[in-house]
């Protein structure tokens, strides 16, 4: 037997004889405080749209369905808690990049109660400076965001 042929019998056995898939592998809650990945894709499309949303009352419905009343944010230039602030927080950057628009420029890598992502914005003719962020984000029981902090990527140097 050479050794591709020990490899192979190696691996057979290793996949016949393992477990089934745990709950997270399998994408489903592991424990009443964890969110289906099919949910959490859902709630990171909602959180960017939201970040997108320029009409005030469809942007204030999102930010309800995505942050729980106590819900926050922070990053390192700004900060929210609870959907009156968030709300006004999305609206001040919204003002201050004019033509905008976040993007998902990641997978949605998520564990236990807790998730990744990260956007990018910006590079093209209405927003011509890039800027590239990772948010982390903390779920709550009913699959909104209890907590999200976010991180600048790649952005201009502050003038």
């Amino acid at each position: 037997m050479d050794r591709r042929d020990m490899l192979r019998g190696i691996v057979a056995v290793g996949i016949a004889s393992a477990p089934p898939l745990s709950g997270l592998a399998r994408a489903e809650p592991s424990s009443p405080g964890s969110v289906a990945m099919s949910n959490i894709n859902e709630a990171v499309v909602r959180y960017l749209a939201a970040w997108n949303e320029r009409d005030p009352k469809r942007r204030r419905d999102l930010v309800a369905k995505i942050w729980t009343e106590d819900g926050t944010y922070a990053d390192r230039v700004r900060e929210g808690r609870g959907h009156d602030s968030l709300d006004a927080m999305i609206a001040t950057a919204q003002e201050r990049f004019p033509g905008y628009r976040l993007n998902l420029a990641s997978s949605v890598e998520a564990h236990h109660d807790y998730v990744r992502f990260s956007w990018v914005a910006g590079g093209t003719a209405e927003a011509p400076l890039y800027i590239k962020g990772t948010d982390f984000v903390l779920v709550a029981g009913d699959g909104r965001m209890k907590s999200v902090v976010g991180f600048t990527d790649a952005a201009p140097a502050p003038t």
